[in-house]
Parts: structure tokens; sequence; C-alpha cells
């Protein structure tokens, strides 16, 4: 009998091995994970215009980007956006919320100047200077995606590789 234990655990280790989680193991470190409710949160738009708030979007998928003007992969995603954005997602149920922050380098001088410079069209929003959505979800590596449902529970998040990765998207 001990021995078809030790061969049970022994294929069960060699499957996990051979067959690792699709998902990324930094997702763990985050403060919400996949299937949880999202509290609350209120963000700003850049330009001080538009305050939105997580508890106003029930009823609508809500697509929160954490970004910088400086990360390769940050900038290759609002080129995606920004070409995108409009006319690929309109009819869809979303809400795009692109959070830029004082992260690294970044200000809001330096952000309004990326956006103008890059003709990008979408409203790009902005943490506070103590970063307190950046902290309130746990964000440790930019960029940063998560996918939030319509009654307020994280549904796919994605580090660092893109929005594309989201399943989500992916099926749009």
């Amino acid at each position: 009998m001990k021995k078809i234990v030790k061969m049970v655990l022994m294929a069960l280790l060699v499957f996990n091995i051979s067959f690792p989680s699709e998902r990324d193991p930094r997702e763990e470190q985050l403060t919400y994970l996949i299937g949880e409710k999202v509290d609350n949160f209120e963000i700003t738009s850049l330009d001080g215009k538009k305050t939105v708030k997580l508890e106003e979007l029930k009823g609508k998928k809500v697509f929160l980007n954490f970004t910088t003007t400086w990360c390769p992969d940050c900038i290759k995603e609002k080129e995606i956006l920004g070409l995108e954005y409009k006319d690929k997602y309109k009819d869809s149920n979303i809400e795009f919320i692109v959070v830029f922050g004082p992260y690294r380098t970044d200000n809001r001088e330096k952000v309004e100047r990326y956006m103008k410079e890059n003709g990008y069209t979408f409203r790009p929003y902005y943490d506070t200077e103590d970063k307190s959505l950046y902290s309130q979800f746990g964000v440790i590596n930019i960029p940063t995606t998560l996918l939030i449902d319509e009654d307020g529970v994280l549904e796919d998040v994605n580090i660092e590789t893109g929005y594309k990765n989201i399943k989500y998207f992916q099926t749009m």
C-alpha cells in the first residue's frame, strides 16, 4: 500500500512540474486575486474634469491599467490602445481607466506632454501623489492591467506583458 501511495505522490509531483500553472505567480502579490470583490476606489482624470468611482460603474466591465510614459511595454500598450480603443471597443460595455501617476520619473506635466506628443485621445487618469490607487491594488510591476467584471469582481489580471493577454480581449 505504501508503495502505491508513493507512486501516486510521485506521479502528482511530476505532473505538477510538467504542467505548471499558466498564471503569473506575481499575481498572488496583488491585493485582490481573481474572483475576489474589489473595494470601491475613486480616481480623477489628469485634467481634473472627471472623477470615476468603481461603485458608479456597476453593470460595466472596468479595464484598469497602471502605466507610465517611460516603460517599453506601457508605450506599446498605449500605441495599441490609442489606435484601437475608439473603434474596436466603442460598442462594448467596458470603461477604460488608464492610470498614470507619480511613478518614478513621471509627473502630471510629463504625462500631459506625452499624451499631446503622441496624439492620444483617450482620457488619462492620474493617481494621487501618495499613489493611493497603486497601493490599494498592491501593484508591484508596471504595466499592470486588471479587468473587473460588472459586479466589481476581479475577472482577470496581467502583469507586464500587455493587456492583450487578458482573455476578454483575446475573444474580441
